[in-house]
């Protein structure tokens, strides 16, 4: 039978995050779905041990393209997706037991949601911090703050297979991928949600490939941009503009002083834990 949601991981050298994604995929209280899990050229032994849980699970379908790097490797997980409904599963993050539940009832109900996500704790350990994040929930909102961060994280984000192929896939791009890939969905007319209820946790931390790649100072003139793009593409007031222009002077704060611009001038919705 055809499963509802395709979940869908990528892994590069992933064997010490075994702990995290796996087991909270597996576990939830919704069990209509597949688990695709994409290996892009692990030089450890993660194909291994994936190959392992596929003999003992009939949900769990393994891929091994070689290396394609992060988009691409996105882009050939959802292409072998049979569901109606692909939900991303970063492999470094977990997933909370009700998240699919959660997220497919909303999309049930609303046919023009094309991608939902959700609260999710944040795990950031550079900095010794842990919050749980409360983006907008509402369309209108958070098109606006896609001028000024991510509001959907993409870890625990769920999208209609339908927007992904409209929409020609995940832009082939080093940083930004989610972004990118919302704005072009957001072009296409989808609207976007966010279910209230906390789903799984996103861990930052600087042996992920994302950190690894690209300095931080890189990461966020490349952000600044596509902010601007964001503003000038989906009709925004001009004057968001200037969280573009704000975002190079973010880069240069000092890191005890983030939290208190985040909260206070973005307008970061956050909860200590």
């Amino acid at each position: 039978m055809t499963p509802r949601v395709s979940v869908v991981t990528t892994i590069y050298n992933g064997e010490a995050f075994f702990d995290r994604a796996i087991p909270g995929i597996l576990t939830q209280t919704y069990d209509d779905f597949e688990f695709i899990l994409v290996d892009d050229g692990s030089s450890d032994g993660s194909l291994d041990k994936l190959r392992a849980l596929a003999a003992e699970d009939s949900r769990v379908r393994i891929f091994a393209p070689g290396r394609l790097g992060a988009a691409a490797a996105y882009n050939y997980g959802v292409a072998q997706a049979a569901g109606e409904y692909v939900a991303r599963q970063d492999f470094d993050d977990r997933s909370y037991p009700d998240r699919l539940r959660h997220q497919v009832a909303f999309l049930d109900a609303h046919p023009e949601v094309g991608m939902v996500g959700g609260y999710y704790v944040l795990v950031d350990e550079r900095r010794g911090e842990r919050y749980v994040r409360m983006p907008p929930t509402e369309h209108a909102a958070i098109i606006a703050a896609m001028a000024r961060y991510v509001p959907i994280a993409h870890t625990v984000a769920t999208f209609r297979r339908r927007a992904w192929t409209e929409a020609g896939g995940y832009p082939l791009v080093n940083n930004l991928i989610d972004l990118r890939f919302y704005l072009r969905v957001a072009k296409l007319g989808w609207r976007f949600a966010n279910v209230p209820e906390v789903v799984g946790e996103h861990h930052v931390h600087d042996s992920s490939w994302f950190h690894r790649t690209l300095k931080y100072a890189e990461r966020q003139r490349d952000l600044a941009r596509v902010q601007a793009q964001v503003v000038r593409e989906l009709g925004l007031p001009r004057w968001m503009y200037l969280y573009s222009l704000g975002r190079h002077a973010y880069a240069r704060i000092p890191p005890g002083l983030k939290r208190m611009v985040r909260r206070g001038v973005v307008g970061s919705q956050e909860r200590d834990v």
